[in-house]
This record gives structure tokens, sequence and C-alpha cells, in this order.
């Protein structure tokens, strides 16, 4: 199974357009490859809202101070990794 994703050109996608139009980018060959295809639109006409996710993401992105913690330290990795190396299984 293979699933993709692609931008409209400019940005939005044109509903007086067809899906080959709006995805001008994808060549016949490449389109051909896929069985099915769904066109996710974004209907939220609030600016507001646009800004307070568009701020999210950023915000979430560009803050490294937030970065999740590793679950592993890098020396257990080092020692998994070596132990690991040694396993011959049959």
């Amino acid at each position: 199974s293979i699933l993709a994703a692609a931008n409209p050109i400019y940005g939005r996608y044109d509903k007086t357009k067809t899906l080959k139009a709006n995805v001008a980018a994808l060549s016949a060959p490449i389109l051909s490859r896929f069985d099915l295809f769904f066109v996710v639109l974004d209907s939220c006409d609030d600016p507001a809202t646009d800004l307070r996710v568009a701020q999210h993401i950023l915000q979430v992105h560009s803050n490294s101070a937030q970065q999740p913690k590793p679950p592993f330290e890098l020396e257990q990795m080092r020692r998994y990794i070596r132990l690991a190396r040694t396993l011959h299984p049959k």
C-alpha cells in the first residue's frame, strides 16, 4: 500500500479545476500508480482560527526547550548495540 499527499498549485485547491490541474506537478505516469484519490479541503474560512493554528504549529516546532526526552541515554543505546552484535540467532 502507498499513501501519498500533494499540495495544490498556489497552496489552495481550486474547485473549478480538475484534480490533475490542481496537482500539475505530478505527471500522468505517477498519477496512474494510484487507484484512489481523496481530496481533503480545509473549509475553515476564519482568519482568527487559522492564525491560532499557525502560531501553535510554529511554537511547537521552534521551541527547542520543549523537545521530548529520548527514552534511552546515548550510553544505554551503545551498550545495547554492543550486546546485539554478540548475538547470533539460528
